[in-house]
Order: structure tokens, then C-alpha cells, then sequence
């Protein structure tokens, strides 16, 4: 009898992990198993990039999709140069509505290009948010902007934009390097291009590291025309941190409703395998009996 109930137990609680598992993965319980979803949440926000001593003002987007009011709530910067950025004002979000923050910003004088990882948090009375974006300080070289750069294996490809207004010739050249983690240069390319066109110019290009990249790499761009300035851009390869969350689809506040369902069916696993054993401890002890 024993046996049998530590089966069904075993039966059921495979069957509610297998469901629950399932669930989850079609955001039929989602959140409501874990903890509430999130209301708060910043609009789209791009990376930031200006000059030496440059004031400007940067407008964030906050929304409140909730049913709730959102109060006094302040934006704030954290992160290295974040001296740089204030954000003085107080706003109140009403619920399912949006507010724009103003983010001050003024670089000094004297400053070398370079790129900061910053983090921005609007805190209000009851919830809160981040992002981390990145910060870029750039000298001359407005010609170009940098949309994309993402690695395979050992290859880094890069998507940037000319702006060949006010150039003069039928083609020019960016000069693109990558320094690994300790400063030292792995590859360098002259990326040469016609200029004789009326739209914005845009550019893919492929750079070889060489070898397996891992850590935190620079990549520079530099134009002739202000061949004493760059813009730099940092990439992290050969991150594997995110891969958990990759493989398995596990949005955030969702780890924890799966890892309880894998509890279950580990549990009901090791009943139904000690039933089992139990019965094969049971028939092997009737076969003595019957062989005496």
C-alpha cells in the first residue's frame, strides 16, 4: 500500500512540474506565480555621445503602466563621470500615463575620447527602474556614428555611418583598430569607400582578432580629416554570464517558479523510483521464500 501511494505521489508531482513548466513558458501565469510585473518602465533610450566642454540636455521617458499613481519621483546617475550629469526636479506619473525627465549634462574642458558605462535609476516612492547605457565623449570625427558592432567567434562586425556632406573627392577611408583588454592593438583596417553619393553612406566592415577574444575591447575610429582625434567604443567578448537565460527562455522573475516546478519533478522522480525499488526489494525476498 505504502508503495502505491509513494507512486501517485510521485505521478502527481511530475505532472504538476511538467504543467507548471509549461504554463510559465506561455505567459499564462508568468509574473503572477513570481512576483507582480514590473509597472514602471523607461521609453527607448539611446546611448549618449558629446564633445568637450559641451552643455546639453537629454529627455527621458518614463511610463507608468499601472493603475496606480507614481510619486516624487527622481531621476538620478551613477557610474564613473556621473559628476557630470544632474537631474534636479521631482515629477509625479499618473497611472497609465508618461513623463518626461530632463537629464543636464556638461562635459569639461580638456577631456580625452573615451566611453563611460553609466547607469540611470528613477526611483520614485513605490517602485523604481534602471538601464545602463553608455556615455561617449568623441573629438572632431562627426562624420561618423556607430550603430553596431557585434563578435563571432573570432570576427567583430562593425556597422557605422558616413556623412560625407561638405567632402570634396570621389572616395575616402575610416581608419578602424581594436586594442584588447591590456591596451595592446590586435588588428587595424583602412576601411576605403566611394563618397560620390547623396544619401547617408552606409558601411559593414568585418575586423579578425586572431584568437579567442574574452574581456573588455576598445575599438577606435579615426577619419583623415582629424586623423589627431577618434571615437572609441567598448564591447565585452567572450561573455558567457547571459548564456543561463538564453538556453532556457527565463525572463526576469521567472527563475524562481521554474526552479520550484524542477523541484517537483525531481521530487516525484525519487518517489517513483523508490516504489519501484521497494517492489524489486519485495519480489527478490518472495523468490528466496519460494526457492526454500
Amino acid at each position: 500500500m505504502k508503495k502505491d501511494f509513494l507512486r501517485i505521489i510521485g505521478v502527481s508531482l511530475i505532472i504538476s512540474g511538467i504543467l507548471g513548466i509549461l504554463l510559465i513558458s506561455t505567459n499564462i501565469i508568468g509574473y503572477a506565480v513570481s512576483e507582480e510585473e514590473q509597472n514602471l518602465k523607461f521609453s527607448e533610450i539611446e546611448d549618449i555621445t558629446m564633445k568637450e566642454n559641451e552643455n546639453k540636455i537629454i529627455i527621458i521617458n518614463a511610463k507608468n503602466l499601472g493603475n496606480k499613481d507614481l510619486t516624487n519621483c527622481k531621476l538620478t546617475v551613477s557610474g564613473e563621470k556621473s559628476e557630470w550629469f544632474s537631474s534636479e526636479k521631482e515629477e509625479n506619473i499618473l497611472s497609465n500615463s508618461d513623463k518626461n525627465f530632463n537629464l543636464n549634462i556638461k562635459t569639461p574642458e580638456k577631456i580625452e575620447a573615451d566611453e563611460y558605462l553609466l547607469e540611470l535609476k528613477l526611483i520614485c516612492d513605490k517602485e523604481s527602474i534602471s538601464k545602463k547605457i553608455y556615455f561617449s565623449i568623441i573629438k572632431g570625427v562627426n562624420t561618423i556614428n556607430i550603430r553596431e558592432i557585434k563578435s563571432n567567434k573570432n570576427m567583430l562586425n562593425i556597422i557605422y555611418t558616413f556623412n560625407n556632406e561638405g567632402f570634396i573627392g570621389d572616395s575616402t577611408y575610416v581608419e578602424i583598430w581594436v586594442k584588447n583588454p591590456d591596451g595592446f592593438e590586435v588588428n587595424r583596417i583602412k576601411d576605403q569607400f566611394s563618397i560620390n553619393k547623396d544619401n547617408l553612406i552606409i558601411r559593414e566592415v568585418n575586423i579578425d582578432l586572431k584568437k579567442n577574444p574574452r574581456g573588455v575591447y576598445s575599438v577606435l575610429f579615426s577619419h583623415p580629416s582629424d586623423s589627431d582625434n577618434y571615437i572609441k567604443k567598448t564591447v565585452i567578448l567572450g561573455d558567457s554570464k547571459t548564456s543561463g537565460n538564453v538556453i532556457f527562455n527565463i525572463g526576469k522573475g521567472k527563475g524562481f517558479p521554474y526552479l520550484i516546478f524542477l523541484t517537483f519533478i525531481a521530487i516525484g522522480t525519487f518517489f517513483i523510483f523508490r516504489s519501484h525499488r521497494k517492489l524489486v526489494q519485495q519480489s527478490y525476498k518472495s523468490d528466496n521464500k519460494k526457492s526454500y
